[in-house]
């Protein structure tokens, strides 16, 4: 075969398209739409410098754009846009620190104390229901006699005999709400049942 019946069969063979645009016009919309600052004047004045090859039938090979485009000025980095990697990756890098941020500051209020842990919280509460309710039992049992004698079966003395009740219920409440810490023991056979 000789070399021209081999360049004519080459020449009849398809290669497949890359990626193109159909024209600068097409690539300046494309490159508004993504957040670079151009027009078409700077789009031709850098065509004709060579910044940017046009093909013979007038369409931009992608690959031509994206290196034309790291010569622009951004006016905005379009997040949305899934060809631009980079703005990808900086988003989540941003919200990856945002959120080591939002850790780091969280567990500095623990150290300090501004926080308990939920089963700590639960077993504080729980012991404090447990003093308050074995206070007041033993507040009625310890003054039960003196409550009677005060109103010595009288109806006009019940006034004073609330008043005394209430008195005790709230210094009973009042040493409910100190930051005394107190032992309490739990049964696990109660806790079962």
């Amino acid at each position: 075969m000789t070399d021209a019946a081999a360049a004519s069969k080459l020449s009849d063979v398809s290669l497949p398209s890359l990626p193109s645009f159909v024209s600068l016009h097409a690539v300046v919309d494309h490159l508004k739409a993504s957040g670079y600052r151009i027009s078409k004047s700077k789009i031709y004045r850098d065509k004709d410098k060579g910044q940017i090859r046009v093909n013979d039938d007038g369409t931009v090979l992608e690959t031509e754009v994206r290196a034309y485009a790291a010569t622009l000025d951004r006016i905005h980095a379009d997040i949305g846009d899934l060809n631009d990697i980079h703005a990808i990756k900086t988003k989540r890098d941003v919200e990856l620190r945002e959120e080591q941020i939002k850790k780091l500051r969280f567990q500095r209020e623990v150290d300090e104390g501004k926080y308990l842990p939920r089963k700590d919280f639960e077993s504080e509460l729980a012991s404090r229901a447990v003093v308050l309710d074995s206070g007041l039992r033993h507040m009625v049992q310890m003054k039960s006699a003196e409550w009677v004698a005060l109103s010595g079966g009288k109806v006009e003395k019940i006034p004073e005999l609330i008043r005394a009740i209430n008195a005790e219920v709230d210094r009973v409440m009042n040493s409910y709400a100190t930051i005394e810490t107190y032992h309490v023991m739990f049964n696990s056979e109660e806790a079962d049942g």
